[in-house]
């Protein structure tokens, strides 16, 4: 079931399983397919006629949930996505109309954005309002005298097969039912349900049919005991009454010996006779001479024995702790490895994870007024307060660069923002014993970024070296490089955002899109804002009014919003930039929208 999740998590917006129709995920699901149904097809319960019908519907569940999904499969594949299939088809027909005069522009956009705001929304009210746009459009096409009839006919011809195309693609999302967990999505799931609960009522029917056949074994067991002990007492009586009174003897010694652990030396039993008892009992008292000799060689050899393992597991103990100061343990859990004595060259393995980026202001500067030791002692006395609170939270370092951290967080985005903010605590003691001893305060700059990483080893058979390759962590470092720009503490992307389980838990703004150096697409960024910024929270809900100015077109708006901020907040960064912004664009100083919304940052 999880890997139909992730089919329609991921591959619904994937664009390679459209044009090649491979799935990473839908082979996941076929083996897991496969695999359960022979594991139910070696399963015998023919004298459970209850289980033997449960699994036989469970059997026929499967069944059912894998034909409506590969039936979902066939709309998906159908429906298409961007350039591929039915969508595909639809952007071709307003891509035509894009490129001809006889419509105007603006009905062009507001039929793109009908049709983008349906995709985003999956809301009836815009295939109403886009087919009525589209009647309108039409009407004026027939009506106009100045376009000739052929021109007509080929625009209508590529204005009606979009419409149509629209009308089948909500037609086919309101049937597979996705977006709001409708329509054949909801019958998949409705199945799933009624797959689990089948399958919970046979788990509880083994476990019973387990205990009465673990009862009735016992109950065997409890019989042959008895049987057991009953013939014993009768053979034990039928032979103290053949044996004599030296076999009785003898037979107390031995139990002596025995319940001493084999270490009694002063009883030694008589020989009374000559016959086979007699020599026997001769033996055991040269076999007891014996034992208790080569135990005591034994237990002398193991206790240097257990002298020496015991020597050996401290010092491989202290080897495994020195390791894990170089080596992270959570590094070594994400490669599937227990020690590092297992890690390989070339191991490696695709996680998505949160990176966190921090760096001291100004470090170089601070650097050059102190000593190397000091240096040293500044960097070590600073690191062992970051470390522990970004462990405390679910992260593990990757990497220290001189007094920048690099760390990562397996986890949703909230703990590495926890952290980030308890950074800030823990700045304001560590701030304090600097000012006490006459040293310069420090402030940081931290950027969070989250995306898919590799982690893994590289180097050589001599010498191997634990690291994460990924563009995701060099988003993070130029995030980090952006907080010097707007004055932030800490800035995170969109990525990070989207992906924060709990939003309310934390207050952040909208900062701007921005091109940072060696990435070509445009990344939305927004700043975090700590309980101590109190200003600027304060100014958060108008500050949000105008982004959403912005975000409308609204300028002029957004313009006095920002101008009131700026004359309250002059120093705020974030809010001088969208104000001389929007200064400008009112000002005619800037002619296109991108002068307002992007920003190039290296």
């Amino acid at each position: 079931m999880k890997a139909q999740q992730d089919f329609f998590s991921y591959e619904t917006k994937n664009q390679k399983f459209f044009s090649t129709g491979d799935s990473e995920y839908l082979d996941q699901y076929l083996t897991f397919l496969d695999s359960t149904r022979f594991q139910l097809s070696k399963v015998d319960f023919s004298d459970e006629k209850d289980l033997a019908y449960r699994v036989d519907t469970l059997e026929n569940h499967i069944t059912e949930i894998d034909s409506v999904f590969l039936f979902v499969i066939t709309q998906i594949q159908a429906r298409g996505y961007k350039d591929y299939n039915l969508e595909g088809s639809m952007r071709k027909d307003v891509h035509w109309l894009e490129k001809i005069d006889e419509i105007s522009k603006e009905d062009i956009l507001s039929l793109r954005r009908n049709e983008k705001d349906y995709i985003i929304r999956n809301e009836q009210v815009y295939v109403t309002k886009l087919t009525k746009l589209v009647n309108t459009i039409r009407k004026d096409i027939k009506t106009d005298k100045s376009i000739a009839r052929s021109r007509k006919r080929r625009i209508l011809y590529y204005l009606n097969g979009y419409h149509r195309k629209f009308l089948q693609l909500a037609e086919l999302d309101q049937s597979i039912g996705i977006k709001d967990n409708s329509g054949l999505k909801q019958q998949l799931d409705k199945r799933i349900t009624v797959a689990e609960a089948d399958f919970s009522t046979i788990v509880s029917l083994t476990k019973l049919w387990e205990k009465k056949e673990f009862d009735r074994l016992t109950l065997y067991f409890i019989i042959i005991t008895i049987v057991l002990i009953v013939v014993s007492i009768l053979i034990s009586n039928y032979i103290s009454r053949k044996i004599t009174e030296p076999l009785t003897e003898l037979t107390r010694h031995i139990t002596h010996f025995v319940d001493s652990k084999f270490t009694l030396e002063t009883e030694h039993p008589v020989v009374r006779t000559d016959d086979e008892v007699g020599r026997l009992t001769l033996n055991f008292s040269f076999l007891k001479d014996e034992v208790i000799s080569r135990l005591k060689f034994f237990k002398q050899k193991v206790d240097e024995r257990t002298a020496e393992l015991a020597n050996a597991n401290k010092k491989l103990f202290c080897l495994s702790e020195a390791n894990s100061r170089f080596v992270p343990k959570e590094f070594l859990n994400n490669l599937g490895r227990d020690s590092i004595e297992q890690v390989k060259l070339g191991d490696q393995v695709a996680r998505e994870m949160t990176i966190v980026f921090s760096d001291i202001r100004e470090f170089t500067k601070i650097s050059e007024a102190l000593s190397p030791q000091e240096n040293f002692d500044f960097i070590n006395a600073y690191l062992s307060g970051i470390v522990p609170i970004i462990r405390r939270n679910g992260g593990f370092i990757d990497k220290f660069i001189g007094d920048s951290v690099m760390a990562l967080f397996p986890k949703a985005p909230d703990q590495a923002i926890q952290t980030v903010f308890e950074f800030e605590d823990f700045l304001e003691e560590f701030n304090k014993e600097l000012k006490k001893n006459n040293k310069p305060q420090i402030q940081i700059g931290t950027g969070i970024h989250t995306g898919k990483l590799i982690l893994g080893t590289i180097g050589h058979a001599q010498r191997l070296e634990t690291t994460v390759i990924s563009d995701a962590v060099n988003t993070s470092s130029r995030i980090e490089g952006l907080t010097k720009y707007y004055q932030a503490k800490t800035i995170a992307t969109e990525a990070t955002v989207s992906k924060i389980e709990d939003k309310g838990l934390f207050k952040y703004r909208f900062l701007d899109q921005v091109n940072v150096k060696g990435k070509s697409k445009t990344l939305s960024v927004y700043e975090f804002l700590s309980s101590k910024e109190t200003k600027k929270i304060e100014s958060l809900q108008a500050y949000n009014k105008g982004i959403e100015f912005i975000k409308d077109k609204k300028i002029i708006e957004a313009a006095s919003v920002f101008s009131d901020l700026y004359k309250k907040y002059p120093k705020d960064m974030a809010i001088q930039i969208f104000y001389q912004k929007c200064q400008n664009f009112v000002d005619k100083k800037t002619e296109t929208w991108n002068d307002i919304t992007q920003m190039i940052t290296k």
